[in-house]
């Protein structure tokens, strides 16, 4: 390696990937490949092609994507516009993931010839409701500091990061998963959503969760985490 980092890094190549169609999008995702859609989360809930992982440009994408995904496995784009393709391959160049396999543009309703998948979107009072008359699944996906600092009570905690290589010990039934403020929980719901389940996103911040009689468990008796995660420093 010594040679490599003494000669520095090569120009980016920052040109346009090939584009795929949706019969190529599918045969990638059926090949573990990861085939990721730049839109917002409240547009990917709505609607997505199976088995894409949604990871906004409006959040921490170069953050998450990188920490995330691994390494080696080929990455596919797909956006609303050029412009938003463009812009995940500079910020994804930033941090040594210099080409995408391929790009697509449009709608789910371009990149897949099935009926685009969704899932639900709900806020901490609606999970205080739900939990008034049936027993679901709380998946908290933020740190395990975060988690050990203020949790609702009987909530599992298999940390964002840890996820995709976990996704076998997410207890069955019916999981609705949060974090601090959104960003993470549609990540982490994506990835459910890929692996077959049928999750709920909390898009919400945790502060809401106590105020709405949700009961608390931790040393600190409101939320630690007061901040929207789609800012975190993957690595804090």
């Amino acid at each position: 390696m010594a040679p490599t980092n003494a000669a520095g890094p090569a120009a980016p190549d920052l040109t346009t990937p090939a584009r795929a169609e949706a019969d190529e999008l599918r045969r990638r995702i059926d090949a573990g490949e990861w085939v990721v859609d730049l839109r917002n989360r409240t547009a990917f809930a709505a609607g997505h092609a199976r088995g894409t992982l949604n990871f906004g440009l409006d959040g921490g994408f170069a953050t998450y994507l990188g920490w995330l995904i691994p390494w080696g496995t080929p990455i596919t784009l797909l956006g609303e516009s050029a412009d938003d393709v463009a812009q995940a391959q500079r910020e994804l160049v930033r941090i040594g993931i210099d080409r995408p396999a391929a790009h697509a543009t449009g709608r789910p309703e371009d990149w897949s010839t099935e009926t685009p998948a969704t899932f639900p979107t709900a806020t901490f009072a609606d999970l205080a409701q739900v939990r008034h008359h049936r027993d679901v699944l709380i998946l908290d996906v933020r740190r395990a500091d975060e988690h050990e600092s203020a949790a609702i009570d009987g909530a599992v905690n298999v940390p964002l990061h840890e996820l995709w290589g976990r996704l076998d010990e997410v207890p069955a039934g019916e999981v609705w998963v949060h974090c601090a403020g959104g960003y993470r929980a549609s990540v982490a719901a994506s990835m459910l959503d890929a692996h077959g389940r049928a999750p709920v996103a909390i898009d919400d911040t945790f502060d809401n969760a106590e105020a709405v009689g949700l009961h608390l468990v931790g040393p600190d008796a409101d939320p630690a985490d007061k901040t929207d995660d789609s800012s975190d420093d993957a690595g804090a």
